[in-house]
């Protein structure tokens, strides 16, 4: 669960062109990064969480199948595996293209600023942890809260990164904006069960 030595901008660049044309599933996407690392196989799942993806329920997929990836990393997992029932569902290739391609030059900015920097937040412990915090803020991306994925996502984005470089600074970010998330996830349930009861 080391980090990847190349540039992650660069992976997101090249991913769509290793994926089958036409509509490849989560589990090609997973084969297609093969030993890249965790960090970047989190980083992978958690964009499209985030950017709006038009025609295909993006919060339910891949928040699933960031809920099981942390889980796997909760029990202490040595390589992470998607189900068939969520490996098996299908992303248009060019739907992901076009959110890698949204994607990277962010990813390129935030990249340039990770250094390898408070490396105990990387032990097997914590990395426990972190997966909870991942299952934690995935399912918050997978449940139809209104504008309910942003903070969540953007936590696990973190979290990936950190990860992936072995900064602990983008960790305790990544953290920090998971307490943050579940803060306004639970606001917005509430506001959106009190509109509800109003209505009705």
């Amino acid at each position: 669960m080391s980090g990847d030595n190349s540039s992650l901008a660069s992976a997101l660049r090249v991913l769509p062109d290793r994926l089958p044309a036409g509509r490849p599933t989560l589990n090609d996407i997973l084969s297609a990064l093969g030993d890249r690392g965790l960090g970047l196989v989190l980083l992978i799942f958690s964009i499209p969480a985030i950017i709006p993806t038009p025609g295909i329920p993006a919060g339910m997929i891949f928040g699933s199948a960031l809920a099981l990836l942390g889980g796997q990393m909760v029990v202490g997992a040595k390589r992470v595996r998607l189900p068939s029932f969520i490996a098996q569902r299908r992303i248009g290739q060019e739907v992901l293209r076009q959110v890698f391609q949204r994607a990277t030059p962010l990813i390129d900015k935030l990249e340039r600023r990770l250094s390898i920097r408070l490396a105990g937040l990387m032990s097997p412990l914590a990395m426990r942890v972190i997966g909870g915090v991942i299952v934690v803020m995935a399912l918050l991306i997978a449940l139809p809260i209104p504008f309910g994925n942003t903070l969540p996502g953007l936590a696990i984005l973190a979290l990936s990164l950190g990860l992936a470089r072995q900064d602990g600074i983008a960790v305790l970010v990544g953290m920090s904006l998971a307490v943050l998330a579940s803060g306004v996830s639970v606001a917005l349930l509430h506001g959106s069960l009190r509109l509800f009861d109003m209505i009705h």
